[in-house]
């Protein structure tokens, strides 16, 4: 049995909107490409809190993905 889902305010908005003008194969993909940046750049600022938050830097990054042998390892 199918599950029917209500649509959103936004999705709403959308349909009438778009319902009424025509819409070009290259703006539709320009309208894509402009939600995903709105969300690129919303997943953006919430990783800066994040990284601030945990009080990452690009150096303890690189050391957790790139680690260096310690001398204890050399050493066996």
């Amino acid at each position: 049995m199918a599950h029917s889902q209500k649509l959103s305010d936004i999705q709403l908005h959308l349909l009438r909107f778009f319902s009424e003008r025509d819409v070009s194969n290259e703006e539709t993909i320009e309208i894509q490409r402009m939600i995903a940046r709105f969300y690129a750049e919303k997943a953006d600022k919430l990783m800066d809190g994040i990284w601030e938050q945990k009080g990452f830097s690009e150096e303890k990054m690189l050391g957790i993905l790139n680690p260096t042998p310690s001398s204890d390892s050399l050493n066996s």
